[in-house]
C-alpha cells in the first residue's frame, strides 16, 4: 500500500511541517509548483513563533485554509509540544507561545479540522492509507540513524510494507522517498517532546473526529 506523493525536501533546517504541508497539498492537486517560495509562504502558518516549533494546528491549519481535511489524533491536551519548544529555546515568550498556538487552533476550527484526545496506534495509519489520506507524522530525528541530534521532526507517512512505514522524510534527498521505517519506532518517537501526533489529510471529512473547538 502506498500513496504516490511528490516528494520536497525542506530547504530551512526549521521547515520540516511546512515541507510536509507542501508535499500534502501537492499530492490532493491543492498547490503547484512545490518550491521555495511555497515553503515559506507555508512556513509563515504553521510556525508558533519564528523558528520555535510546529505544532499539530500549525501543520493542519495551513492544509484546512487550502481545501483539504484534517484530522488530528494527539495525546496532547492544551500546547503539547509547544511547551517543550518553550523549555528548550531560550528567549521565546510564553504568553506569545501561547497565543500563536490558539491563533492556529481557532484557524483549524473555521475550517473544518476535526481531532482525537488519545494515543495513535498503527491501525489509525492503516486506516488512513486504506481511505487514500496521507499521513503527517511527529516523530524525533533520532528515528533516523544519521541523524545526531535529538528534535521535534515531522515526516510524511506515504504508505505501508509488512511491520514498517513507508515516509517521505524532508531532510533527505528525493532518492529517499517512501523510506521504510520501523512502524512502532515512528509512533512512540515524539513521546518524550509531551505530545504523539498524527495529523491524517484528505479530500473529505474524517468519520468519528470531534470538531476542533
Amino acid at each position: 500500500m502506498k500513496l504516490e506523493a511528490p516528494f520536497y525536501a525542506q530547504t530551512m533546517e526549521f521547515s520540516c511541517g511546512s515541507a510536509c504541508a507542501l508535499m500534502a497539498l501537492g499530492h490532493f492537486g491543492m498547490a503547484g509548483p512545490l518550491d521555495r517560495d511555497l515553503e515559506v509562504e507555508v512556513w509563515r502558518e504553521t510556525q508558533a513563533v519564528e523558528i520555535g516549533g510546529c505544532g499539530r494546528y500549525g501543520v493542519a491549519a495551513p492544509l484546512a485554509l487550502r481545501g483539504l481535511r484534517p484530522h488530528i489524533i494527539s495525546t496532547a491536551d492544551g500546547l503539547g509540544l509547544m511547551e517543550r519548544v518553550h523549555e528548550r529555546v531560550a528567549g521565546i515568550d510564553p504568553g506569545t507561545l501561547e497565543f500563536f498556538h490558539v491563533m492556529q487552533q481557532r484557524l483549524c476550527a473555521r475550517n473544518g479540522v476535526t481531532e482525537e484526545q488519545r494515543g495513535p496506534v498503527l491501525a489509525d495509519v492503516h486506516d488512513a492509507l486504506g481511505a487514500e489520506r496521507l499521513v503527517l507524522a511527529l516523530v524525533s530525528t533520532n528515528l533516523f540513524p544519521e541523524e545526531e541530534e535529538d528534535i521535534p521532526h515531522w515526516v510524511l507517512v506515504t504508505g505501508a510494507r509488512d511491520s514498517k512505514l513507508l515516509v517521505h522524510n524532508p531532510l533527505d534527498g528525493p532518492e529517499k522517498a517512501h523510506r521504510p521505517v520501523v512502524a512502532q519506532a515512528l509512533l512512540a518517537s515524539g513521546a518524550q517532546f509531551g505530545e504523539q501526533s498524527l495529523v491524517t489529510v484528505g479530500s473529505r471529512e474524517w468519520p468519528g473526529g470531534k470538531s476542533v473547538v
